[in-house]
């Protein structure tokens, strides 16, 4: 597992992948640690649930709301799943 703070150092991303790493940096810390463990880490929720001490459906809400934010955040469509 990578820290937050050193996914920045990471070797140069796409432009857009760079754009949405930076918008997921800037989310708050509850809705940015699922996002970055499910789409970043490849954790599924029940596993970032233990991570985290979370119910599972607390993050299946997590991220669902991380991503309304992201979309919002991102102006668009093409973002949303």
């Amino acid at each position: 597992m990578v820290s937050l703070e050193d996914v920045r150092e990471r070797a140069a991303v796409p432009e857009t992948s760079s754009e949405v790493l930076e918008t997921v940096l800037r989310l708050p810390e509850k809705y940015r640690q699922v996002v970055y463990l499910h789409y970043y880490e490849g954790y599924t929720a029940p596993e970032i649930g233990r991570i985290l001490g979370k119910n599972v459906n607390s993050v299946y809400t997590l991220i669902t709301r991380a991503r309304q934010l992201l979309k919002q955040a991102l102006g668009g469509e093409e973002f949303a799943t």
